[in-house]
């Protein structure tokens, strides 16, 4: 007997099995899916790593004995987590036939008391294909009257893949690490993923993506629809059942990433050429798709090289014996290799700048969308000019005539999508307190030019990528925020030249003593405060709002409360770093109090 072989008698007799945990993640939901169960030896051991575990069991013909120790160890261990999440568990397919594995074993897991039946899934890797597939589908089909779920786990890594998913009718589906890994630098792993895609959908089967280690990968992911994530980017297996949802958090849609349409919003799949393909190719490719007018020209790499126009080919083909003459050719003598080229969060403007301002004399009709130089789609430039000219309008509509900025519509679904997405930010309330004793003295015009100013202040310093700016009306702005540091030293500049600029507007006499006095509207003196900046300030969060009218209500709130107990300066959170002299009345609590 080798001291392997011993090791596994002492691990099996003294039931030293470890499980560990890796979290699945519902990306879509921001949610954790599950957590699949993995199993190794001792970490004093050397069959700790589970390829010299289980390679070891299989030398000593013990498999089944060792997969049944496993479970019982997965069970007490899941148990122990109370976790209420979905638990995939691994099973070799040779030992479901019956005979095989203890069935008692499998029922022990569906304890009602901690997780309900369709809660667990049995994972059947394509690595080792059942001997006996009539026997595994009668395992399979008792396994589901039992409440059990399947998953075909390595999808890619064997070579019965496809004939297995059709046999076996899987719950879920995981692609094989190798077609993850580096997959935003690799077209044909993003072709396969796309394809297990488009399969999974008409089946009704959730895929899951294997080995996502880098944010580049969980990017090009989402961006192919793939919702269900393993992958050390969330969580290595440890005997603890966590996930780590911050990669989430830096996660953004190309065409949603700021709330803003870009490239990728405009653009479409079209099959690709290689510039050693020939006209005659490309011509059957038009042919077969009536609706495409251009073709995407690329390397071996992925990368964009060049656009083959359909006027180009008709161009070589119309002439006597053109066809002939041409057909042969290869692609790159004829591509367009000057096409434009966009990453896929470019946004619209950007795109519609470069286009328009192009000296050469014919505007470009279609443009190449790429993701880190790597071909991911195409555009037309007249969606793009439809869609801007669209943007235009709907803006046109919904601005606020005296700032430009966006109004109560814009303000409302901004509010709507960034509760869609169950974010974490800031929303602040400006408002100009005595801005009516001022229009009334001062006349209309000085107001609405305080109106402005103030508007041209909050554009010039909240302008990070995520900040959002809004004009509900009058003297009330709202602006978005996600970091409260940078929303303090925003508000106190904004508030700082505000204030400095609106005395300048009153009499020296009025600047000197701080009050101006005029007659109301009825004929009697008053004395009137001068206008001063004023701002109250929420933290949204998704256990704290659900719906736009409890997030304006708050904000509302926040405004009054601001305006009656202080003057108009900003302050910062306790524990942010600002000058010494930084003013911090008792309003400016109130945002110590939001975070």
């Amino acid at each position: 007997m080798s001291s392997l072989e011993a090791e596994l008698d002492r691990v099996l007799d003294n039931k030293l099995i470890q499980t560990l945990f890796q979290p699945i993640i519902d990306a879509q939901k921001a949610t954790i899916e599950g957590f699949e169960a993995l199993s190794r030896g001792p970490s004093d051991s050397p069959l700790h790593p589970a390829p010299v575990l289980f390679e070891t069991a299989e030398r000593g013909n013990r498999s089944l004995e060792l997969e049944n120790e496993c479970l019982h160890a997965t069970r007490q261990a899941w148990q122990s987590t109370h976790r209420t999440q979905t638990l995939f568990v691994n099973v070799s397919p040779d030992n479901l036939i019956p005979g095989h594995l203890d069935r008692e074993i499998l029922k022990a897991l569906l304890n009602p008391s901690t997780t309900p039946p369709d809660r667990i899934v049995i994972e059947l890797s394509e690595r080792f294909p059942a001997a006996d597939m009539d026997e595994l589908k009668n395992s399979l089909k008792w396994l589901k009257s039992k409440g059990f779920r399947v998953a075909l786990d390595d999808l890619g890594a064997g070579y019965s893949g496809l004939k297995l998913w059709s046999e076996v009718e899987p719950d879920y589906v995981k692609i094989d690490r190798h077609f993850i890994q580096d997959i935003h630098e690799d077209l044909v792993k993003r072709e396969f993923v796309r394809s297990v895609m488009q399969l999974s959908q008409r089946l009704n089967c959730r895929v899951i993506a294997e080995g996502v280690e880098r944010y580049q990968e969980l990017e090009v992911l989402q961006d192919l629809g793939v919702r269900y994530i393993q992958g050390f980017l969330f969580g290595r297996p440890k005997a603890v059942a966590t996930a780590n949802m911050e990669p989430l958090s830096h996660l953004k849609s190309g065409h949603q990433q700021r709330g803003r349409l870009s490239a990728a919003s405009l653009m479409h799949y079209v099959d690709t050429l290689h510039p050693d393909d020939t006209l005659g190719d490309a011509w059957e490719q038009l042919q077969a798709n009536p609706g495409v007018f251009a073709l995407p020209v690329v390397d071996n790499t992925g990368h964009a090289k060049g656009v083959l126009h359909k006027w180009q080919i008709l161009e070589r083909f119309g002439t006597n014996f053109g066809r002939a003459l041409h057909e042969k050719k290869p692609v790159g003598t004829a591509m367009a290799s000057d096409a434009l080229v966009f990453e896929v969060d470019t946004p619209l403007e950007e795109l519609s700048q470069k286009l328009t301002e192009d000296e050469d004399d014919y505007l470009r009709q279609h443009f190449l969308v790429t993701r880190n130089g790597f071909y991911e789609g195409m555009g037309a430039t007249r969606a793009l000019l439809k869609q801007i000219t669209e943007q235009r309008i709907d803006k046109a509509r919904h601005s606020n005539p005296l700032t430009g900025l966006p109004g109560n519509v814009p303000i409302q679904k901004e509010i709507e999508r960034r509760l869609g997405e169950k974010q974490h930010f800031y929303l602040l309330y400006f408002d100009i307190s005595a801005f009516k004793p001022l229009n009334d003295h001062l006349g209309f015009a000085t107001g609405d030019r305080l109106i402005v100013l103030l508007g041209e202040q909050l554009q010039r310093h909240f302008n990070w990528p995520d900040d959002t700016i809004g004009h509900l009306g009058g003297d009330d702005f709202l602006v978005f925020s996600h970091d409260p540091r940078h929303a303090v030293e925003a508000t106190s500049l904004v508030t700082e030249r505000f204030d400095t600029e609106c005395l300048k507007l009153y009499p020296e006499k009025a600047q000197q003593v701080g009050f101006i006095e005029a007659e109301d509207r009825t004929g009697q003196y008053h004395t009137w405060p001068l206008a001063h900046l004023t701002t109250g300030v929420i933290k949204v969060t998704p256990d704290t709002a659900h719906d736009v009218d409890s997030v304006v209500e708050a904000a509302t709130e926040a405004k009054q409360r601001a305006k009656k107990g202080c003057e108009s300066h900003a302050t910062r959170p306790r524990n942010a770093s600002v000058k010494s002299d930084t003013p911090t009345p008792d309003f400016c609590n109130r945002f110590s109090e939001a975070l």
